[in-house]
């Protein structure tokens, strides 16, 4: 059994996943932390016009979209590992045709 478990696994593929969920999970707070910087209420950063949009309701105010981007793509990469776990959880052993 030991040798069907090594040669048929897809661990590999959850370790990289997960390695890269958690480098989007700290760039989704990094970013998080930029855009709370940036409000009007801390205002600790002042993002520069090439990086930031403003408002159609409140033209004075700049969004730091690169960081708010990054937020909602480190989503999509934690979602892509649930996928994979869910998917991997309910395969037979020895049983790879649903990653291909």
């Amino acid at each position: 059994m030991c040798s069907i478990d090594a040669v048929s696994d897809r661990d590999f593929v959850i370790e990289l996943l997960s390695g890269n969920a958690i480098i989007a999970v700290h760039l989704s707070r990094l970013g998080e932390e930029w855009v709370l910087w940036a409000s009007e209420e801390f205002g600790f950063l002042t993002p520069s016009d090439s990086v930031s949009t403003g408002s159609s309701i409140m033209p004075q105010k700049k969004n730091p979209d690169p960081m708010e981007l990054v937020r909602g793509k480190s989503a999509r990469v934690i979602g892509d590992l649930t996928t994979l776990l869910v998917l991997c959880k309910g395969l037979p052993q020895a049983y790879n045709r649903d990653l291909q």
